[in-house]
């Protein structure tokens, strides 16, 4: 079962990625996003959270790894940053929040695959 479900994390994690980057450079040409390009991304994060919190549930142990604890951290680091990235309509505010936003998730990435002892 943990396999499985990791193969699906993994899956879900590198399609919400992709979606994001995807969303970024639609915003940055000023392009909107319509019908299943709306709410797609939605699902796939969502799937991702539930994987993840399947993932904890089955493998980890209480309290959580400090790596695991920082992720989560960059994650709602992320999440906001992403939404202000994709919002902006200034282009410094909207460089500013992109870079930042794909530095998170980078780090989310380099967690998710050093998995630091602390």
């Amino acid at each position: 079962m943990y396999p499985l479900l990791k193969a699906l994390h993994i899956t879900f994690a590198l399609s919400s990625a992709a979606l994001f980057c995807w969303r970024l450079a639609l915003s940055w040409r000023g392009r909107r996003t319509r019908g299943w390009q709306r709410w797609a991304p939605h699902l796939v994060d969502t799937l991702l959270l539930l994987s993840a919190l399947a993932l904890v549930h089955l493998a980890m142990p209480w309290p959580l790894p400090r790596w695991l604890q920082a992720k989560l951290g960059l994650l709602l680091g992320y999440i906001v940053l992403a939404g202000f990235a994709l919002r902006s309509t200034q282009r410094p505010t909207k460089t500013l929040f992109s870079v930042l936003a794909l530095g998170a998730l980078g780090g989310i990435f380099y967690l998710a695959l050093a998995k630091p002892w602390w």
